[in-house]
Protein backbone atom coordinates (compact mmCIF):
# COMPACT_ATOMS: atom_id res chain seq x y z
CA UNK A 1 0.00 0.00 0.00
CA UNK A 2 0.92 3.41 -1.21
CA UNK A 3 2.80 5.79 1.83
CA UNK A 4 -0.05 8.64 2.90
CA UNK A 5 2.04 11.14 1.31
CA UNK A 6 2.79 9.18 -1.97
CA UNK A 7 -0.94 8.82 -2.23
CA UNK A 8 -1.46 12.32 -1.81
CA UNK A 9 1.05 13.52 -4.40
CA UNK A 10 -0.33 11.02 -7.08
CA UNK A 11 -3.89 12.49 -6.53
CA UNK A 12 -2.17 16.14 -6.73
CA UNK A 13 -1.04 15.07 -9.88
CA UNK A 14 -4.36 13.59 -10.97
CA UNK A 15 -5.87 16.95 -10.64
CA UNK A 16 -3.10 18.71 -12.32
CA UNK A 17 -3.59 16.50 -15.76
CA UNK A 18 -6.86 17.37 -15.47
CA UNK A 19 -5.57 20.86 -17.10
CA UNK A 20 -5.23 20.81 -21.22
CA UNK A 21 -4.72 23.47 -23.43
CA UNK A 22 -8.17 22.82 -24.69
CA UNK A 23 -9.61 23.03 -21.68
CA UNK A 24 -7.41 25.55 -19.24
CA UNK A 25 -9.74 26.30 -16.79
CA UNK A 26 -12.23 23.80 -14.53
CA UNK A 27 -14.52 23.57 -11.87
CA UNK A 28 -14.88 21.77 -8.96
CA UNK A 29 -17.23 19.47 -10.69
CA UNK A 30 -15.16 18.98 -13.88
CA UNK A 31 -12.17 17.71 -11.69
CA UNK A 32 -14.33 14.94 -9.34
CA UNK A 33 -15.84 14.19 -12.99
CA UNK A 34 -12.18 13.51 -14.61
CA UNK A 35 -10.47 12.04 -11.70
CA UNK A 36 -13.24 10.22 -9.99
CA UNK A 37 -11.94 11.62 -6.45
CA UNK A 38 -14.22 12.06 -3.96
CA UNK A 39 -15.62 15.70 -3.36
CA UNK A 40 -13.71 16.43 0.29
CA UNK A 41 -10.73 15.11 -1.41
CA UNK A 42 -10.74 16.99 -4.54
CA UNK A 43 -11.42 20.33 -2.38
CA UNK A 44 -8.46 19.58 -0.21
CA UNK A 45 -6.09 19.01 -2.79
CA UNK A 46 -7.15 22.01 -5.04
CA UNK A 47 -6.92 24.20 -1.61
CA UNK A 48 -3.09 22.97 -1.26
CA UNK A 49 -2.42 23.67 -4.80
CA UNK A 50 -4.24 27.30 -4.55
CA UNK A 51 -1.54 28.08 -1.57
CA UNK A 52 1.38 26.66 -3.51
CA UNK A 53 0.54 28.57 -6.16
CA UNK A 54 0.37 25.30 -8.36
CA UNK A 55 -3.66 26.55 -9.10
CA UNK A 56 -5.06 29.91 -9.62
CA UNK A 57 -8.44 30.06 -8.74
CA UNK A 58 -10.88 33.00 -11.12
CA UNK A 59 -14.18 33.15 -10.18
CA UNK A 60 -15.44 29.70 -10.41
CA UNK A 61 -12.90 28.18 -12.35
CA UNK A 62 -9.30 27.04 -11.83
CA UNK A 63 -6.26 27.37 -14.33
CA UNK A 64 -2.67 25.64 -13.61
CA UNK A 65 -0.42 28.82 -12.30
CA UNK A 66 2.68 29.99 -13.46
CA UNK A 67 4.68 28.58 -10.78
CA UNK A 68 4.77 25.49 -13.10
CA UNK A 69 6.48 27.39 -15.40
CA UNK A 70 9.70 27.42 -13.24
CA UNK A 71 9.87 24.19 -13.33
CA UNK A 72 10.33 23.62 -17.59
CA UNK A 73 13.48 24.98 -18.18
CA UNK A 74 15.60 22.74 -15.88
CA UNK A 75 13.40 19.73 -16.54
CA UNK A 76 14.40 20.10 -20.40
CA UNK A 77 17.57 21.50 -20.01
CA UNK A 78 18.43 18.17 -17.56
CA UNK A 79 16.62 15.44 -19.91
CA UNK A 80 19.15 14.23 -21.91
CA UNK A 81 16.33 12.63 -24.58
CA UNK A 82 15.47 15.74 -25.24
CA UNK A 83 19.08 17.22 -25.91
CA UNK A 84 20.43 13.85 -27.98
CA UNK A 85 16.68 14.34 -29.75
CA UNK A 86 16.59 18.03 -30.78
CA UNK A 87 19.40 17.82 -33.63
CA UNK A 88 17.63 14.80 -35.15
CA UNK A 89 14.01 15.81 -34.88
CA UNK A 90 15.39 19.20 -36.70
CA UNK A 91 17.36 17.02 -39.37
CA UNK A 92 13.86 14.71 -39.96
CA UNK A 93 12.09 18.03 -41.08
CA UNK A 94 14.43 18.79 -42.92
CA UNK A 95 14.97 15.58 -45.16
CA UNK A 96 11.33 15.12 -45.18
CA UNK A 97 10.03 18.27 -45.23
CA UNK A 98 7.07 17.45 -42.84
CA UNK A 99 6.61 18.60 -39.33
CA UNK A 100 8.47 16.42 -37.02
CA UNK A 101 8.33 15.81 -33.05
CA UNK A 102 9.37 13.46 -30.21
CA UNK A 103 6.86 12.00 -28.13
CA UNK A 104 6.86 10.01 -24.62
CA UNK A 105 4.07 8.31 -23.53
CA UNK A 106 2.18 8.79 -20.16
CA UNK A 107 -0.08 6.41 -19.42
CA UNK A 108 -2.75 5.36 -22.29
CA UNK A 109 -1.51 9.09 -23.70
CA UNK A 110 1.81 10.38 -25.65
CA UNK A 111 3.22 13.78 -25.03
CA UNK A 112 4.50 15.79 -27.44
CA UNK A 113 7.90 17.04 -26.06
CA UNK A 114 9.97 18.18 -28.75
CA UNK A 115 8.44 19.88 -32.38
CA UNK A 116 10.41 20.93 -35.44
CA UNK A 117 7.50 22.78 -37.90
CA UNK A 118 7.76 22.26 -41.66
CA UNK A 119 8.58 25.04 -44.05
CA UNK A 120 5.82 24.37 -46.23
CA UNK A 121 2.54 27.08 -46.16
CA UNK A 122 0.12 23.88 -45.31
CA UNK A 123 1.08 21.89 -42.65
CA UNK A 124 1.01 19.61 -39.47
CA UNK A 125 1.60 22.09 -36.22
CA UNK A 126 1.81 20.71 -33.07
CA UNK A 127 3.25 22.29 -29.76
CA UNK A 128 5.33 20.51 -27.03
CA UNK A 129 2.91 19.73 -23.90
CA UNK A 130 -0.01 18.56 -26.37
CA UNK A 131 -1.21 15.31 -25.45
CA UNK A 132 -3.02 12.74 -28.00
CA UNK A 133 -4.04 8.98 -27.74
CA UNK A 134 -2.03 6.37 -27.98
CA UNK A 135 -4.60 4.52 -30.54
CA UNK A 136 -5.11 6.99 -32.69
CA UNK A 137 -1.82 7.98 -34.63
CA UNK A 138 1.03 6.55 -35.90
CA UNK A 139 3.59 7.24 -33.15
CA UNK A 140 1.02 5.90 -30.44
CA UNK A 141 1.20 2.68 -33.07
CA UNK A 142 4.89 2.57 -32.11
CA UNK A 143 4.59 2.30 -28.13
CA UNK A 144 1.54 0.03 -28.23
CA UNK A 145 3.46 -2.80 -30.84
CA UNK A 146 6.76 -3.16 -28.71
CA UNK A 147 5.04 -2.62 -24.83
CA UNK A 148 2.24 -4.52 -23.73
CA UNK A 149 2.06 -2.18 -20.83
CA UNK A 150 0.79 0.61 -23.29
CA UNK A 151 -1.02 -1.69 -25.23
CA UNK A 152 -3.48 -2.57 -22.35
CA UNK A 153 -3.18 1.19 -21.07
CA UNK A 154 -5.15 1.99 -24.45
CA UNK A 155 -7.42 -0.72 -24.53
CA UNK A 156 -8.46 -0.19 -20.90
CA UNK A 157 -8.67 4.10 -21.90
CA UNK A 158 -10.81 2.72 -24.98
CA UNK A 159 -10.39 2.70 -28.45
CA UNK A 160 -12.71 6.13 -28.90
CA UNK A 161 -13.57 6.89 -32.71
CA UNK A 162 -12.45 10.41 -34.11
CA UNK A 163 -12.64 10.11 -37.18
CA UNK A 164 -14.10 7.16 -39.68
CA UNK A 165 -10.43 6.24 -40.40
CA UNK A 166 -10.11 5.32 -36.33
CA UNK A 167 -9.34 1.98 -35.45
CA UNK A 168 -11.73 1.15 -32.74
CA UNK A 169 -11.63 -2.71 -32.71
CA UNK A 170 -9.08 -4.99 -30.74
CA UNK A 171 -8.58 -7.36 -34.00
CA UNK A 172 -7.97 -4.67 -36.37
CA UNK A 173 -5.38 -2.96 -33.77
CA UNK A 174 -3.70 -6.15 -33.33
CA UNK A 175 -2.90 -6.75 -37.08
CA UNK A 176 -1.88 -3.31 -37.58
CA UNK A 177 0.21 -3.75 -34.67
CA UNK A 178 1.99 -6.89 -36.34
CA UNK A 179 2.44 -4.83 -39.51
CA UNK A 180 4.40 -2.06 -37.39
CA UNK A 181 6.84 -4.88 -35.33
CA UNK A 182 7.43 -6.30 -38.95
CA UNK A 183 8.78 -3.27 -41.04
CA UNK A 184 10.09 -1.12 -37.61
CA UNK A 185 7.76 1.74 -38.55
CA UNK A 186 3.99 2.73 -38.65
CA UNK A 187 1.68 4.65 -41.13
CA UNK A 188 -1.59 6.06 -40.40
CA UNK A 189 -4.32 7.90 -42.33
CA UNK A 190 -6.67 10.40 -40.94
CA UNK A 191 -6.87 8.49 -37.67
CA UNK A 192 -6.96 11.48 -35.71
CA UNK A 193 -7.92 14.49 -38.08
CA UNK A 194 -9.30 14.30 -41.22
CA UNK A 195 -6.37 14.88 -43.48
CA UNK A 196 -3.94 14.13 -41.61
CA UNK A 197 -1.09 11.74 -41.78
CA UNK A 198 1.57 10.64 -40.24
CA UNK A 199 4.83 8.20 -39.70
CA UNK A 200 6.45 7.14 -36.94
CA UNK A 201 9.34 4.86 -35.02
CA UNK A 202 10.01 3.78 -31.89
CA UNK A 203 13.07 5.11 -29.78
CA UNK A 204 13.91 1.93 -28.46
CA UNK A 205 15.00 2.04 -24.34
CA UNK A 206 16.62 -0.65 -22.15
CA UNK A 207 14.82 -3.57 -22.19
CA UNK A 208 13.75 -3.24 -25.88
CA UNK A 209 10.66 -0.92 -25.10
CA UNK A 210 10.25 2.32 -26.58
CA UNK A 211 11.68 4.86 -24.44
CA UNK A 212 9.81 7.58 -26.95
CA UNK A 213 8.86 7.68 -30.17
CA UNK A 214 9.88 9.74 -33.68
CA UNK A 215 7.23 10.98 -35.95
CA UNK A 216 6.36 12.77 -39.04
CA UNK A 217 2.72 14.58 -39.75
CA UNK A 218 1.77 16.02 -42.63
CA UNK A 219 -1.42 16.51 -44.77
CA UNK A 220 -2.41 13.65 -46.81
CA UNK A 221 -1.86 15.58 -50.20
CA UNK A 222 1.76 14.89 -49.41
CA UNK A 223 1.83 12.28 -46.85
CA UNK A 224 0.28 9.75 -48.71
CA UNK A 225 1.02 5.96 -48.74
CA UNK A 226 3.97 6.07 -51.44
CA UNK A 227 5.97 8.55 -49.83
CA UNK A 228 5.14 6.71 -46.73
CA UNK A 229 7.08 4.00 -48.22
CA UNK A 230 10.09 6.51 -49.31
CA UNK A 231 10.11 8.24 -45.25
CA UNK A 232 9.65 5.52 -43.08
CA UNK A 233 13.16 3.69 -43.79
CA UNK A 234 14.59 7.32 -42.71
CA UNK A 235 12.21 8.04 -39.85
CA UNK A 236 13.42 4.56 -38.66
CA UNK A 237 17.07 4.79 -39.09
CA UNK A 238 16.49 8.29 -37.73
CA UNK A 239 14.83 7.08 -34.45
CA UNK A 240 17.70 4.45 -33.85
CA UNK A 241 20.54 7.13 -34.17
CA UNK A 242 18.87 8.57 -31.50
CA UNK A 243 18.42 5.13 -29.32
CA UNK A 244 22.32 4.45 -30.08
CA UNK A 245 23.45 8.14 -29.27
CA UNK A 246 21.39 7.29 -25.90
CA UNK A 247 23.35 4.38 -25.47
CA UNK A 248 20.85 1.56 -26.04
CA UNK A 249 22.10 -1.45 -28.16
CA UNK A 250 20.03 -3.61 -29.22
CA UNK A 251 19.44 -6.50 -28.06
CA UNK A 252 20.84 -8.66 -31.52
CA UNK A 253 23.74 -6.46 -30.86
CA UNK A 254 24.61 -7.69 -27.47
CA UNK A 255 23.83 -11.26 -28.18
CA UNK A 256 26.84 -11.19 -31.04
CA UNK A 257 29.11 -9.41 -28.70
Amino acid sequence: MAEPGVRVLGRACDVLDCFTEAEPRLGVADIRARTGLPATTVARIVSTLLQEGLLVREGDTYRVGLRVLVWSAPARSGSSLLGVARPFVEQLRDVTGESAGLYVRQGATRVLVETASSHHSVIYRGYVGQVLPLHAGAAGKCFMAFDEAALGAAVDAGLERYTDSTVVTRAELDRQLAQVRDRGWAFTESEREVGLNSVAAPVMGFGGRPEAALAIGGPSIRLDREEAERVGPIVAATARAISARMGHVPAEEHADA
